[in-house]
């Protein structure tokens, strides 16, 4: 109904799922270092630090399930790759299993129209699903293109079919853009008596272009 088998070698595109995809997780005030002398690992935090090229750290690593964002043009080329971390859906909701379908056809609409940060995905056991699960866009990962495609015959379980993927960039694209946009806002006031001379509609300047 809603995921597709891909070939082992097919370009990774977004709604690809991964399972197993290491996750990073590090505290600023809680750094282990590895001390370039010594060899030997110190506590510090990032404040503490001088600026440089990197460091050597001891972190801790999560393994966990994301489907690619990223758009299919980017993650052809780029060099990183973005997913969303997938997590059960009523662990990440805070949510207590409804007692029927229409309890069930409740909440997951109930998601889709108040919480965009969630994107339902529903349960299938052949795709290592056997429970709801929902793709959290407020958990990002950015993984190494090269190193994703080293994982597609391994840890990618599936695609989104076509019509779900329409459903995740249209979810995606409204996430990330619930706010009132106005694309004449960095213009200095020159350049938007330009722009308001050009556009065919009436426009009103911010305070620092009047």
């Amino acid at each position: 109904m809603t995921y597709d088998r891909v070939e082992t070698n097919a370009p990774i595109q977004q709604g690809d799922i991964f399972v197993h995809i290491p996750r990073v997780d590090l505290s600023f005030d809680k750094l282990v270092l590895i001390d370039e002398e010594s060899e030997q690992p110190k506590q510090s935090t990032w404040n503490e630090l001088q600026p440089r090229d990197a460091v050597a750290a001891v972190v801790s690593i999560v393994s966990v399930t994301g489907i690619v964002v990223t758009h299919n043009c980017d993650a052809a080329r780029g060099h990183f790759i973005c997913l969303a971390q997938v997590d059960p859906f009523l662990a990440a909701t805070g949510k207590t299993a409804p007692a029927n379908p229409k309890k069930w056809k409740n909440l997951i609409l109930e998601h889709s129209r108040t919480a965009p940060r969630f994107f339902y995905l529903p349960p299938d056991a052949e795709f290592g699903f056997p429970e709801p699960m929902a793709a959290d866009f407020r958990i990002i990962l950015r993984v190494a293109r090269t190193d994703l495609e080293t994982l597609r015959s391994t840890r990618r379980i599936g695609r989104l079919k076509e019509v779900a993927r329409d459903h995740l960039r249209e979810n995606l694209g409204y996430f990330f853009r619930r706010y009132a946009f106005n694309e004449w806002y960095p213009l200095t006031p020159e350049q938007f008596q330009a722009y308001a001379d050009e556009c065919g509609e009436r426009v009103e300047p911010f305070p620092w272009q009047s």
